[in-house]
């Protein structure tokens, strides 16, 4: 079975995007299928040949929205989708010109019909021909069908003028949904270009370009100046600084030698650099943000779910009712035929749900083109919508709430020289990505490697080095092996115990520092309403320290990670949390909360694991993205309550005559274009 990716082009309306995902998903030889809106994407796997099932997808989206075209390849009809866009736009130039000119001038009554009839076809001829090809396939109730009613109505009526409106004011309101659709989906395929083109690999002594997902962990490639990391790696040769701002959102250039590792996404400034690649494509970096993206939108907020049922249900309600008013009026009042088909149309123009089904999701696409602005990933508005529903957020110390970069304070000898306890904890952090491990390789260099090495989750490690058997780790690991400890004074100190199973060699004093902004940030939080905590595997002293300092409510220390899920269950038992962390340690925590944040240097399963990806590594993101999403939720709310009580005040003024059918276009397109307009505030600050 292949999979394939297939295009929509032209398809801006999210309604029809909807109704054509669930038309293809009853498909039995469409398997695992959705559509990404987003970034027109339509992803689904088959055993059929791609000529025949994109003949099949073309029929079916034709007969829900006429005019959209599917393809392979993305570039396909770009062109063609411009010019079209801009026929559209001098169509209704003229048009508007047309009508305004036989306003003012004065022609007989059977020439000026004949020119009403021609602005007519040249305005509407596309929405009325999409009408008609849809009847045949059942799926016709839709805006363009209830627009070519309400104007043939008109006509029958002998309201010329009011036809060509109808179908003025509504083309002219495609063409600007259109544009405020691009606008936001611009805006979220702005994180895409993060994807890097090429990889210089080093291939047989030559340099050659080829795409980043063909080279493998343990190739060479050159990164040259003013070229984009294409995959992560480690520097072997060469120093430079790099941009960070494709990740960060700020310009803040690093500087790295060899040595150093480095991530996807960075621009090289100055100098080459050789860098060994320690993950693929698909596992780095970039790759993990990019699908993020691409499947936000997969992800639905409940808002957007009831928007979807309540159209459902909305639409043949409403126009149930328009038939009932038509035989209402014909048969029990003094109207005519003539008059009650009118008002009939003009309730059913009213009715249309348009203003709903675009704007909402056009607010939670917004919510995630300003969040990805800033460097805040979601994977879905069900991200965003639970953002705004936590009472309280978790914090992990290390890398969280301090920088993660530890250096060491002292070494203290207890049976053995200083050399000889680094080098055996260097040997056995050598494959750890812990911070504090990392610290340690760096102080001491060694070609060594362990035996036998067993990773003891929160605790530390057991491992054999030249035919002796050493532990490395945090005073329970010390404790669950019976090895005696001098004394029980507390350091403020992260302490790393080095011992060959009888007794303790030496003992590796760290420290660490807060990061910049962090206090500032649990202060915007707790005005927020948010409480905040902190669990952490550090010592308990290490912890408390720390936490009244930056001001945390509630902090617990010498936490395994079970531990940190145990108490997040505890809080979660009458509270929504959220849990920031960023080491493959985090990731049961970040699982097990309401809602897990990850910040964009961690561990891949930790970002795997978490509903929220901050790139810019500081909490203060935190404060931004919960403003954002409330912004965003308390924007859609908004447009359900424009959108419904406009409509309901139209419609009740529509059944009892007191409304035109330019007005009742009003009530829909200028509805969903208020609604629309009101979207876009989100990218406000």
């Amino acid at each position: 079975m292949d999979k394939y990716i297939f295009h929509l082009r032209g398809l801006t309306c999210a309604n029809c995007a909807g109704k054509i995902e669930e038309e293809l998903k009853s498909k039995d030889e469409l398997k695992n299928l959705h559509y990404d809106f987003l970034n027109d994407e339509l992803v689904f796997e088959s055993e059929e040949d791609s000529i025949e099932l994109k003949r099949k997808i073309q029929d079916i989206v034709d007969s829900i929205e006429d005019g959209v075209i599917v393809t392979e390849d993305i570039g396909e009809e770009i062109e063609e989708e411009e010019e079209e866009e801009n026929f559209s736009i001098y169509k209704a130039i003229l048009v508007f010109i047309g009508l305004v000119a036989l306003h003012f001038v004065n022609l007989n009554e059977k020439f000026k019909l004949i020119s009403y009839l021609i602005l007519y076809i040249i305005i509407g001829y596309d929405v009325i021909k999409a009408s008609i090809s849809k009847i045949s396939s059942g799926n016709f109730m839709d805006e363009k069908f209830l627009m070519t009613v309400a104007s043939l109505a008109a006509i029958i009526s002998g309201e010329y003028a009011e036809a060509v409106a109808v179908m003025l004011f509504y083309s002219v309101g495609e063409i600007i949904q259109d544009r405020a659709v691009d606008s936001s989906k611009k805006s979220i395929r702005e994180a895409l270009k993060l994807k890097p083109d090429f990889a210089n690999l080093r291939l047989n002594g030559e340099i050659v370009k080829v795409d980043p997902s063909e080279v493998s962990i343990g190739q060479v490639i050159l990164i040259r100046p003013g070229e984009k990391v294409p995959l992560d790696g480690k520097i072997i040769k060469g120093s430079s600084n790099l941009d960070t701002s494709n990740i960060s959102g700020e310009f803040a250039p690093v500087s790295l030698e060899a040595g150093d590792e480095i991530i996807s996404g960075f621009v090289n400034l100055d100098s080459s650099l050789e860098v060994e690649v320690t993950k693929t494509y698909k596992e780095g970096t970039i790759a993990k943000i990019i699908d993020m993206v691409k499947n936000a939108s997969v992800n639905k907020a409940k808002v957007e779910k009831f928007i979807t049922r309540f159209a459902k249900i909305y639409t043949p309600i409403v126009i149930g009712l328009a038939v009932i008013l038509f035989l209402f009026l014909n048969f029990a009042t003094d109207h005519t035929a003539k008059e009650a088909l009118y008002r009939a149309a003009i309730f059913l123009v009213i009715s249309c749900p348009c203003a709903l089904a675009i704007s909402v999701p056009l607010t939670i696409f917004a919510g995630i083109g300003s969040l990805s602005r800033r460097s805040i990933f979601v994977k879905g508005g069900n991200s965003i919508e639970a953002l705004t529903d936590i009472d309280g957020i978790a914090f992990d110390k290390t890398g969280t709430v301090t920088k993660g970069e530890f250096t060491i304070a002292e070494v203290e000898e207890v049976s053995g020289s200083r050399d000889e306890i680094l080098e055996i904890a260097s040997v056995g952090e050598a494959y750890s990505t812990h911070p504090i491990a990392k610290a340690i390789v760096k102080a001491f260099e060694t070609n060594k490697t362990p035996d036998h090495l067993n990773n003891l989750g929160g605790k530390g490690i057991e491992f054999d080095l030249e035919g002796k058997s050493y532990l490395v780790g945090n005073k329970k690991l010390m404790e669950d092996f019976n090895i005696k400890l001098d004394g029980d004074k507390e350091s403020n100190y992260v302490d790393v115990f080095v011992a060959d199973k009888e007794k303790v060699l030496g003992i590796i004093k760290l420290k660490d520092q807060i990061k910049d902004g962090v206090k500032e940030s649990v202060d915007e939080l707790h005005k927020r309403g948010v409480k905040t905590y902190m669990f952490s595997g550090d010592k308990d002293r290490v912890v408390e320290e720390i936490a009244k300092e930056v001001g945390i409510d509630y902090y617990k220390g010498s936490l395994l990670p079970e531990d940190k899920v145990s108490e997040i269950k505890k809080i979660e038992k009458d509270k929504r949390i959220a849990f920031v962390g960023d080491g493959t340690n985090d990731a049961p925590s970040l699982a097990s909360a309401y809602l897990g944040i990850s910040m964009g240097s961690g561990s891949d399963i930790a970002i795997e694991t978490s509903d929220i990806v901050l790139l810019k590594n500081d909490i203060s993101s935190i404060v931004r993205g919960i403003d954002i999403a409330k912004r965003v939720k308390k924007i859609a709310y908004q447009n359900i309550f424009i959108a419904l009580f406009l409509k309901v005040v139209v419609l009740g003024l529509g059944a009892v005559g007191y409304v035109s059918m330019p007005l009742a276009v009003f009530a829909d397109v200028g509805v969903a274009l208020l609604c629309i307009v009101n979207s876009l505030r989100v990218f406000k600050e």
